[in-house]
């Protein structure tokens, strides 16, 4: 699932989210985001501090022009996450949707590569 719901086109904070779980789908969504975070594009937040409602936490990503949500799955841990703690309008992106299959996609540099693109088209669709 790639949805689009906001466009801060005038540049500010751009936040990423991933999920970071167990799954091989999982990790390739963490790489993908920790590349994105090294290449500059984005920071990559604390997905745990916004569970753990660490204020300062919360605050930045309130304050942030747009936030990216990466997930592995369908199940969309990181991205409920986010809603439960009153945060909608956000990019969303699915491993899974992207044709790599949970439990048989090892995070090869290809996969991490692959899903880190379509991150980046995301955050660049409006800067164009």
């Amino acid at each position: 699932m790639a949805e689009n719901k906001q466009c801060a086109c005038n540049g500010g904070l751009k936040l990423v989210f991933s999920c970071s779980g167990a799954a091989d789908t999982a990790e390739i969504a963490d790489r993908a985001a920790r590349g994105i975070l090294r290449g500059g594009e984005a920071r990559m937040y604390c997905l745990a501090g916004i569970g753990g409602d660490v204020d300062m936490i919360v605050n930045n990503t309130r304050a942030a022009t747009r936030i990216l949500v990466i997930d592995g799955c369908e199940t969309d841990c990181a991205a409920r996450l986010l809603r439960k703690a009153g945060f909608d309008g956000f990019d969303h992106l699915r491993v899974v949707d992207l044709g790599l299959a949970k439990g048989q996609s090892p995070a090869t540099e290809e996969a991490v590569e692959r899903i880190a693109l379509a991150a980046l088209a995301l955050l660049r669709e409006c800067e164009a």
